[in-house]
């Protein structure tokens, strides 16, 4: 008997037809996980960033020199 003849039908065709079922019954997976994991990083950056601003002494009375503007 040939090894290329299928009873069942093609093994690589049924194959994903079995992978397939099984994606479509498994619950849908949570993605709150994620949400929270870009919002967590988020706030860190914002965070660090605004402590970087800080630390340097950049604040609105600067011109963009590094040196502070004269009082008027």
């Amino acid at each position: 008997m040939s090894d290329e003849i299928y009873f069942e039908g093609d093994p690589a065709t049924d194959s994903a037809r079995r992978h397939l079922e099984r994606v479509l019954k498994e619950p849908e997976r949570r993605r709150w996980p994620w949400y929270l994991a870009m919002f967590a990083g988020g706030t860190a950056f914002a965070i660090w960033h605004f402590q970087k601003r800080r630390r340097n002494g950049t604040n609105s009375s600067e011109d963009g020199t590094g040196q502070a503007r004269p009082a008027s």
